[in-house]
């Protein structure tokens, strides 16, 4: 029982590694989490739950979090207006990528690439 118990742990990790790689390498693009476990076999309430067991944030978090830092990443390091951003981290309306962005930083995306994030 202990073997087949470490063997299910185990391939539940590798899938739950293989999806947040997949979110790393699409999180611009638009992700939905029930059509993304249902195209792996798994129900979308399975793989939620064992995804927040393995990183304590659900797909969605672990997905806003991938395009947030992106978005940092490009107000800092680009001349992309605020609506490129929200465009190439995978929001196609400002005003909730603005607020999304507000509710993780504790600022808006024009504050940010103005430099106030700056000690």
């Amino acid at each position: 029982y202990m073997q087949e118990k470490s063997k299910v742990d185990t391939e539940m990790s590798t899938f739950i590694e293989h999806a947040a790689q997949y979110f790393q390498e699409n999180y611009n693009q638009n992700i939905v989490i029930e059509n993304y476990a249902r195209e792996h076999n798994v129900t979308p309430h399975w793989f939620t739950q064992n995804f927040k067991k393995a990183t304590k944030v659900t797909p969605m978090q672990y997905i806003i979090s991938l395009r947030i830092k992106g978005a940092m990443n490009l107000l800092e390091n680009t001349d992309y207006s605020i609506v490129q951003v929200a465009e190439a981290v995978g929001y196609d309306n400002p005003l909730y990528f603005s607020r999304i962005f507000k509710k993780y930083t504790g600022m808006s995306p024009t504050d940010y690439k103005n430099g106030k994030y700056k000690i």
